[in-house]
């Protein structure tokens, strides 16, 4: 996952189907250098083209306001983003080993971006659109000889819109997308409590095991790997108005050698559909020091309440309190679909598995911003 999606808090749009137009942007033209020119001529015409929507209709005191606010706009550019060189395979088979390519290689996902930048005088707005594609068609164990693969094709997919900017510039940003590309009803993306629960107990779960299989760990540097990418965990707690009038949200810090015990209470426990999600140890914890039940993720992929008695109860429609944004030294996330990446935790991995490609930190990045983009497609499925 290359640089541009770090160090900035992303507000987190779905996009129901991308059009072909729109789509053959976000597709690398592996051809000709002839059609790669081209390609990002037309990169190039949106940039400008896109610049001049920003003024269009607009009145002259919103355009100095702006101006005294930013600074002058110096550039526009629309560019891909640039894939990794090894495929979305599961994080526990990419680390520690290479692996023999084989048929399956062809339908494994594989990212597609559009990065658009607004670079001002005195601050950068960026929008990047991000999707993920299979190659259709038969593998090359089956195809005829000097056949070539048949193309990606990002057409018709689901698509999440990463957004840093004013309420104004990514108004203008959407509307151009529907004006051009028909791209429509471009909408928030809202995450559950019981959702960014359990991207931090998959999260945790990745970054144990590929550190793990990196060669010559030991135990020592595992777990000073796994309190050093993690680091503390803060969790924010919001409550309903009638429960608390004049107490909107309650954050808890939960200190690295915390997270680790946790963690390991985990790995003790018998694999199966009793294991429970980290959450639901770190409850425990909390409510031993505050006091404070947690709505906690359980095995049933629900939100339930840590009862003391120990008993699991279903989540009312609106629950009293909910877990409302979860960060770690190395991400953060939250239910108003806010997200962060950070790169000092990426940049914290040493060695041969350092590099982009293999850097178990970023890729566990990736698997996140997957899974966002999975949950955008489940949605969409239910709106019908």
């Amino acid at each position: 996952m290359e640089d541009s999606l770090y160090d900035t808090s992303w507000l987190i749009h779905s996009i129901p189907a991308l059009a072909s137009s729109f789509s053959s942007l976000m597709t690398s033209p592996v051809r000709s250098q002839q059609q790669e020119k081209k390609h990002q001529e037309r990169l190039t015409t949106h940039a400008e083209s896109f610049r001049e929507f920003l003024s269009r209709d607009r009145p002259r005191y919103e355009h100095e306001e702006e101006k005294e606010k930013l600074g002058g706009l110096n550039k526009c550019t629309w560019a891909r983003l640039q894939r990794n060189v090894t495929e979305n395979q599961p994080l526990e088979n990419q680390i520690g080993r290479k692996r023999k390519r084989d048929a399956r290689d062809d339908m494994h996902p594989l990212s597609e971006g559009l990065l658009v930048s607004l670079v001002y005088e005195k601050t950068t707005y960026k929008f990047i659109i991000y999707t993920t594609t299979t190659r259709p068609g038969t593998s090359k164990r089956n195809r005829p000889a000097n056949s070539p693969l048949p193309p990606r094709t990002s057409a018709g997919q689901v698509a999440i819109l990463l957004s840093k900017s004013s309420p104004f510039t990514l108004k203008a940003f959407i509307n151009y997308l529907s004006d051009i590309f028909a791209l429509t009803d471009i909408h928030p993306l809202q995450l559950s409590s019981a959702f960014i629960q359990s991207t931090l107990h998959t999260y945790l779960r990745a970054i144990h095991t590929s550190s793990s299989t990196v060669p010559n760990a030991s135990e020592r540097t595992v777990h000073d790997d796994f309190k050093d990418i993690i680091g503390t965990i803060r969790i924010t707690i919001t409550f309903s108005t009638p429960v608390a009038p004049s107490l909107k949200s309650l954050d808890v810090a939960v200190a690295p050698h915390v997270v680790q015990k946790s963690y390991m209470h985990i790995l003790q426990e018998t694999p199966g559909s009793n294991q429970r999600f980290f959450m639901g140890i770190l409850s425990g914890w909390i409510m031993s020091k505050t006091g404070l039940r947690l709505p906690i993720l359980h095995q049933n992929d629900t939100v339930v309440y840590d009862r003391e008695d120990g008993d699991l109860h279903p989540p009312t429609s609106n629950p009293p309190m909910k877990v409302s944004r979860i960060s770690t030294a190395a991400y953060a996330i939250s239910v108003d679909g806010r997200l962060k990446f950070v790169l000092r935790a990426a940049d914290a991995v040493v060695g041969p598995d350092s590099e982009e490609e293999t850097n178990f930190v970023r890729r566990a990045n990736e698997d996140l911003l997957i899974a966002i983009l999975e949950e955008a497609r489940r949605k969409v499925r239910e709106r019908g």
